[in-house]
């Protein structure tokens, strides 16, 4: 699913946490990166101004993180992990009902993504950068398995068909998600609502060959 051959390994944390000591170290670390980029944008962000702002020794950061970007990488992440879940959710929500509609789902994301502290900072920071693309990659591989599964259950399409279309699909909705973030509310409405119609005219297309 790689948009391009090299995409650079993303930067990860120095060490993973394995006890709940350590996990909750990390997450007040990504937690003040987030409070200081949605209160100061992304260029106030240091590694030093991280480790006062999570009230721990500079060597604490250096000690889980290497850099500033890995901090970044892994709230981005985090993010993501966390949106895809409520994806899933929406998604199993969805095989259940027999009326599809996407504009609930699709406007929750957008909601999600937009509230989730400092994650519009880091998008207008990296969007450009390979590691970010990186971050993307993966989340729309978590988002085609969620519509792999609800195709599969709504039709007869065969297998690696619909993984195709699910992959073509979750690409295309990630770009338009984050074009609606980077935009003013009134466009970014909009964009939602061009978004759900094309999603809801494919949806209809496709379970029709059920």
């Amino acid at each position: 699913m790689a948009r391009t051959a090299s995409t650079p390994k993303l930067p990860r944390q120095r060490v993973l946490p394995v006890q709940e000591r350590s996990r909750r170290k990390i997450d007040a670390i990504l937690d003040a990166t987030a409070a200081l980029l949605a209160r100061k944008g992304v260029e106030a962000v240091s590694m030093l101004a991280i480790a006062e702002e999570a009230a721990v020794p500079a060597a604490t950061v250096y000690h889980y993180f290497e850099s500033r970007l890995a901090v970044l990488a892994a709230l981005a992440e985090r993010t993501m992990v966390a949106v895809d879940a409520e994806l899933q959710q929406g998604m199993q929500r969805l095989v259940q009902d027999g009326d599809f509609s996407s504009r609930e789902l699709l406007l929750a994301l957008y909601k999600a993504y937009r509230e989730a502290p400092g994650y519009v900072a880091i998008l207008r920071a990296l969007r450009a950068d390979p590691v970010f693309e990186g971050l993307v990659q993966e989340s729309n591989r978590r988002g085609a398995d969620v519509i792999v599964a609800l195709l599969s259950e709504k039709t007869g399409l065969p297998r690696a068909r619909t993984a195709r279309v699910a992959w073509m699909l979750s690409e295309f909705c990630e770009h338009i998600l984050q074009a609606a973030l980077m935009a003013d509310a009134r466009e970014a409405r909009a964009m939602l609502d061009e978004l759900t119609e094309m999603v809801d005219v494919l949806f209809l297309h496709y379970l029709q060959q059920s």
